[in-house]
């Protein structure tokens, strides 16, 4: 069953533009979504899969429109619940965000299945889909999801991702990875493959804030202080990449500062 949203958002546009341009405002339509879904802001992102929603209701097998409404609704979830990322103390995991995942997630997770059958050699289709995933595992909790075998299903996404394209988005794949096996409660916790999955996403982006938090996230939660220092420093320096760590990018500086606050030495 379609998601409850704006009523008619497509057909009213045509039907503003009367008869002989339905065409144009599906255009119109498709152009507003492409602009709004680059904006990190909750409105326009939310705006953005409205529209996106409608043009893939009116053709199912619209890729970009499947494509679009998936991206735009895992940015606003990047958005309002930190990506997801986890803490030096913990998880995003929470009441709010979780009924949040429950609710933007299974629509992400709809449109990004849809895509990626659309079109199963797209890196950003996959990308798309192992990131619908995640917060749709999510929403159940670290520990519900496991038993419930959740967690095979997002390892298979994330490493598709990783055979498409092991550098799209900043090793988005194995990113994905390494904070699922950080995380993850005994016995799938793995922390040699969560320090594999980190080191080799900052090989492939080096530059990505993200992937300089989770190093020092892996560093700090093994209790290394100094070698976790450096790596956030980093992501507090920044600037964030294009990738959609731009939709998290205040969240990492602020929160790699607060932990640089609580680990590194005094100044002498």
């Amino acid at each position: 069953m379609p998601h409850a949203r704006t009523p008619f958002v497509l057909a009213l546009a045509v039907a503003l533009v009367g008869p002989a341009g339905p065409a144009q405002a599906e255009a119109e339509a498709r152009a507003e979504a492409d602009r709004l879904v680059e904006n990190a802001r909750a409105a326009d992102l939310e705006r953005a899969a409205q529209l996106y929603e409608s043009l893939a209701d009116a053709n199912p097998s619209d890729f970009e429109a499947r494509l679009g409404a998936a991206l735009a609704l895992n940015r606003l979830m990047t958005l309002r619940t930190n990506a997801n990322l986890p803490t030096v103390a913990g998880t995003q995991d929470s009441d709010d965000h979780r009924a949040l995942w429950r609710s933007l997630g299974s629509r992400a997770l709809d449109h990004a299945r849809a895509a990626h059958s659309l079109r199963p050699q797209s890196a950003e289709a996959a990308a798309q889909l192992a990131n619908a995933y995640m917060y749709h595992a999510s929403s159940l909790g670290v520990v519900r999801a496991i038993l419930q075998g959740a967690g095979t299903e997002y390892r298979r996404h994330a490493e598709r991702l990783i055979a498409l394209d092991e550098a799209h988005d900043d090793g988005l794949g194995h990113g994905l990875l390494a904070g699922f096996y950080l995380v993850s409660p005994w016995p799938v916790r793995d922390l040699d493959r969560a320090e594999r999955h980190f080191t080799r996403a900052a090989e492939l982006s080096p530059r990505s804030a993200r992937n300089q938090y989770g190093l020092g996230l892996y560093w700090a939660r093994r209790g290394d202080p100094k070698r976790a220092q450096p790596h956030f420093e980093r992501a507090a320096a920044g600037p964030c990449t294009r990738g959609s760590e731009r939709f998290v990018c205040t969240w990492i500086a602020t929160e790699s500062r607060r932990v640089l606050g609580e680990i590194a030495p005094p100044a002498p």
